[in-house]
């Protein structure tokens, strides 16, 4: 399973550590900040392979299976209603 993260911070960090302890086929495919320098420093730490500086970009790859949100909880609707999801 591929998954996306929305949101670089500290929630996001427990996410990506989570998903990397699981012995299933997940991984963290992608993350999006409001900060492509965010984005592309938080890949590189935890090895995740696309960096997006627009949460609205990486909703877009059709190659992610799961978005986890990784926001503030008023945020959560405004961050994933850009892009009607579809698969």
């Amino acid at each position: 399973m591929k998954i996306g993260i929305i949101g670089a911070g500290s929630i996001a960090k427990t996410m990506a550590k989570t998903v990397a302890a699981i012995p299933e086929n997940a991984q963290i495919f992608a993350i999006a900040s409001r900060s492509m320098e965010k984005a592309q420093n938080f890949a590189k730490e935890f090895n995740i392979p696309n960096a997006y500086g627009r949460y609205e970009e990486m909703l877009k790859n059709p190659s992610i299976d799961l978005v986890y949100i990784a926001t503030p909880h008023s945020q959560h609707y405004q961050n994933i209603t850009p892009v009607q999801l579809t698969k």
